[in-house]
């Protein structure tokens, strides 16, 4: 029989034994996935390259693009090796903080150098790539994260829970190319055809890497991590109770014969076709319905006899269409009984002002069906009041298409759907009426209220001009917003290198030869250290007690303490100040004069302080005066041991210090913590401005972690506000700012009103 002990040392090697097959299982996924998309990204880029080269329209452009063609052609292999060698060094936690020094290229500018502009495009670039990664499958990367970073705590050779971010994977893909000998232009080409090709296509592998997980049992469902502790342990102890209730849609397969709400763009398309023909009728009123949704059709509905034809009906439309074409008024929408009534006026002017028949039930059906979609676009408080207005004045020509058009409920590509949704995406940044997209966007819906008749044309017409419009802005905006990006950047950095440098020379002397080396050099190298590693990397962490280290040697001798400890680490500090800054890519004759000056400095201090020591044992010759030197010697030697307790309180503070640094990175984590997993670049947000101001819709564009700041800018790319995380956190609580609909608008609209029929 197996003792307690040896059952504990059994469950924990078996668990062990899983944990690392699971991790074989995603490291071979992950490998089999990158060299798929690798691939075909070497194997395509010959021809994406020749085309981009005849569209080029100058000659250096064209010379660039073919010297890119040319280097993939000979050097594709080497990428390909270099990078899987990089990604699987990289992919064991235990390595995976060692990894990724990066090519530290720097404008040497002012005290403080900010990094240079090769470097910014390149940091760019990445940010960019991981922003657009994330907005695509975001949710998918998170749960992976959570899921590898509760095997590490299973499984001392987990795969690291960063190593396979998209930020990771594309910082491996530059460590890859740093080495080649080409321009920046040439390998901003080379990124954005590893954003087209491999970035942007990962989804497929997050999901495939999450099945693996859910296949052995880990973490089969992931609770957000704005979900209260209560909650989590309440699901935890009723896990088998809530797990088949939490599902917002139940599972056709196994509710055949009962009432379901459907989750299918199928289901969505037969229900309403089935509805609007009458062979389906709503039976309880639990929610406030249309009249027409609870009537069940006679045979006089469904013959028409004593209704007004369906032609008619749309004429009368038609007229109501072009009477708000010409009003123009956006300030108020018709509601749905307004409509109707207008329409039968309109009938009844074509018949001499009498009203002896009454609207096809199922024509009536069909305009409460639409008209409940607008409502609940109206009501979405995802979308600003301005664009609901001009989306409500679509009404009627959308309740035109579903009289005439039921494709509109089946395809997801119909032009008045598709209209309807470019409409909110463009109008994300809008603020007010006076905006100049506003106009465009005004414009191209009076062409459709002026044009539509029954060709659905107008709204194919529509589709292309928003397409257009959309194209045009985003080109303009990530320009600006790149060039915002690097400001955002570079400030946030040489801030955090500024005060970090202020907090260590503080009562310090930094002696006029050498302040170059420590205010240029060395804050240029912790400048670069930042932005790629963090604050609590341990790069950042090695600089900034380097240069406690040598600021201390630097300051005047008044101790043999200080004399000891300089003379012992003169060479060792000033190999290490050499080794640390050759690792940049500086001035290499201006790093060499700065470290001569140095050598020069300390070693002028020793001589000096050591001239001292042998000029008063030289001086002091007498037996008393040697008893007292003897004295002296005790009291130096106290003063070597209160050096030493200095010295040890240096240390402490040193600890100290690096855990202040670290406390700051955990707050800035914690407050991070407190947002949503959909709080991620490119989101836009209403965003609350104070009380006596009015909200503004604002993108967010970058999210300094280390500084828990969220800085969001307007529609043309500009930096508006910055928020702090634990701040903005609770303002989305307390709904005062939002999250703009990043949904289908159509869609969103059209479950609204399944939802109620199937309540």
């Amino acid at each position: 029989m197996m003792t307690l002990n040896q059952q504990v040392t059994s469950s924990g090697n078996k668990q062990s034994l899983e944990c690392r097959k699971i991790t074989k299982k995603v490291f071979s996924c992950a490998n089999k996935h990158l060299k798929i998309l690798i691939s075909q990204m070497l194997n395509s880029a010959d021809k994406k390259l020749f085309d981009l080269s005849q569209q080029a329209t100058s000659d250096k452009e064209r010379m660039k693009f073919m010297d890119c063609t040319r280097i993939f052609r000979t050097g594709k292999n080497d990428i390909n090796r270099h990078f899987f060698l990089i990604l699987n060094d990289t992919l064991v936690a235990t390595k995976a903080k060692a990894m990724l020094d990066g090519n530290e290229e720097l404008s040497l500018n002012g005290e403080l150098s900010l990094v240079g502009q090769d470097e910014m495009e390149e940091m760019v670039a990445i940010t960019t790539m991981h922003a657009k990664a994330m907005n695509l499958f975001g949710n998918g990367v998170s749960d992976l994260q959570a899921r590898l970073e509760y095997l590490e705590l299973m499984c001392e050779t987990s795969i690291d829970k960063e190593s396979l971010d998209p930020k990771h994977i594309c910082e491996v893909f530059q460590k890859t190319i740093e080495n080649l000998d080409i321009a920046i232009e040439a390998k901003l080409v080379f990124y954005k055809l590893f954003d087209q090709e491999v970035c942007s296509k990962l989804g497929v592998m997050y999901k495939a890497i999450n099945q693996i997980f859910i296949d052995n049992g880990v973490m089969p469902e992931i609770i957000l991590q704005t979900t209260n502790n209560r909650a989590v342990e309440h699901a935890v102890e009723h896990i088998e109770e809530v797990s088949s209730r939490v599902a917002t849609y139940y599972d056709p397969d196994t509710n055949v014969a009962t009432d379901y709400i459907p989750r299918t763009q199928q289901d969505v398309s037969r229900i309403v076709n089935e509805f609007m023909s009458g062979d389906m009728t709503i039976t309880e009123e639990e929610f406030k319905l249309p009249e027409s949704f609870l009537r069940v059709p006679t045979q006089q509905d469904l013959d028409g006899k004593n209704c007004y034809q369906r032609k008619e009906v749309i004429s009368a439309l038609t007229t109501l269409q072009n009477k708000l074409t010409s009003s123009q008024n956006t300030s108020e929408n018709l509601t749905t009984e307004q409509i109707k009534q207008e329409l039968l006026v309109n009938i009844s002017k074509t018949h001499g002002g009498i009203q002896n028949k009454q609207v096809n039930l199922l024509d009536e059906r069909n305009m409460d069906f639409v008209g409940m979609m607008f409502d609940a676009i109206t009501n979405d408080e995802t979308i600003s009041k301005i664009m609901t207005n001009m989306i409500g004045r679509l009404q009627v020509p959308v309740m035109k298409v579903a009289m005439t058009d039921n494709e509109i409920f089946e395809a997801e590509e119909h032009p008045a759907r598709v209209t309807m949704d470019l409409l909110t995406t463009a109008g994300k940044g809008i603020n007010n009426e006076k905006d100049r997209l506003f106009n465009d966007l005004d414009g191209i819906v009076n062409n459709i209220l002026e044009e539509y008749d029954v060709d659905i044309e107008a709204f194919i017409k529509a589709v292309d001009k928003l397409e257009s419009v959309l194209h045009k802005e985003e080109k303009l905006t990530q320009k600006a917003e790149k060039e915002q990006q690097k400001i955002i950047l570079q400030e946030h950095a040489r801030q955090i290198v500024i005060s970090q440098i202020k907090m260590i020379s503080c009562n310090k002397k930094i002696p006029n030869e050498v302040r170059p080396l420590v205010l240029k050099h060395w804050s240029t190298l912790m400048l670069n250290r930042y932005l790629r590693h963090g604050r609590d990397s341990t790069q950042w962490l090695q600089s900034v007690l380097l240069l406690k280290l040598l600021l201390k040697c630097l300051q005047p001798i008044q101790f043999k303490s200080q004399y000891k400890l300089l003379k012992k680490n003169e060479m060792a500090l000033i190999e290490s100040v050499n080794d640390e800054l050759y690792e940049t890519q500086q001035d290499k004759d201006e790093i060499a004069t700065q470290i001569t000056t140095l050598e020069s400095h300390l070693t002028s201090m020793i001589d000096e302080y050591g001239l001292t020591i042998v000029k008063k044992d030289k001086d002091d010759i007498t037996e008393k005066e040697s008893v007292e030197n003897s004295s002296d010697d005790s009291s130096d030697d106290s003063s070597d041991d209160s050096s030493d307790d200095s010295s040890d309180d240096s240390s402490d503070n040193s600890e100290e210090e690096v855990q202040q640094i670290q406390q700051h990175v955990e707050t800035a984590r914690k407050k991070l913590a407190q947002l949503a997993s959909s709080t991620k670049p490119g989101a836009w947000y209403e965003i609350y401005n104070g009380e006596d101001k009015a909200v503004r819709r604002l993108k967010l564009s970058v999210i300094l972690t280390d500084a828990a700041k969220l800085i969001f800018v307007n529609r043309k790319g500009v930096k508006v506000i910055e928020k702090d995380a634990e701040e903005f956190a609770k303002e989305l609580e307390e709904n005062r700012s939002r999250l703009l609909a990043d949904h289908s608008t159509f869609d969103h609209a059209l479950a609204h009103v399944i939802s109620a029929m199937a309540a």
